[in-house]
């Protein structure tokens, strides 16, 4: 990052910043950035949104306000955005909507080789029953975006708009039919 030339990337806000602005104004959720043995996670809830970060000619993009916690990204090397409804671990294998910013090469993600950070919801399960309440947003944040020639969704999450949000139980049958 510290590299002192301005690239167009850099001078231009970013194709995915209002999305971005919009992901991270989802309640119940987090803004994950996953590495070799590290994971650093921003509650979107605590996050001062986003703000553009000038010094000595580079320019990042500041995630959260400057007195609080808050990380720098690259957001100009973002180019794609991937809705994915994934079986997670810590949901249990249950689906978590994950809302994936992706680079055109590697980013460093053992999960997701394209992955340069995620916004994911935290608690979209009471029990086994799904928090419409959490999930629907994301859901209409892709219908919102869909249009965009950078914005996707696998086959799962398609799935989950046709055909509705399953519980966790039933989670394995949507496995089983779109695997």
């Amino acid at each position: 990052m510290a590299n002192s030339h301005t690239t167009d990337l850099e001078t231009t806000d970013p194709p995915c910043l209002p999305l971005l602005g919009d992901a991270l104004a989802l309640r119940e959720a987090s803004l994950v950035i996953y590495r070799e043995r590290t994971l650093v996670e921003f509650q979107t809830e605590k996050i001062d949104g986003v703000h553009r970060y000038e010094e000595k000619g580079h320019v990042s993009w500041q995630i959260g306000g400057l007195r609080e916690h808050h990380c720098h990204l690259a957001l100009g090397v973002v180019h794609r955005v991937m809705f994915s409804a994934e079986p997670v671990s810590c949901q249990g294998q249950g689906l978590n909507y994950t809302i994936w910013f992706l680079t055109s090469g590697p980013s460093g993600n053992p999960w997701r080789r394209d992955g340069y950070f995620s916004v994911v919801l935290n608690r979209p399960y009471t029990g086994d029953a799904p928090r419409l309440e959490v999930i629907q947003p994301v859901l209409d944040l892709y219908l919102r975006y869909r249009d965009e020639p950078w914005v996707l969704a696998d086959a799962r999450f398609l799935s989950t708009l046709e055909q509705g949000v399953p519980d966790r139980r039933h989670q394995s049958l949507v496995l089983a039919r779109s695997a």
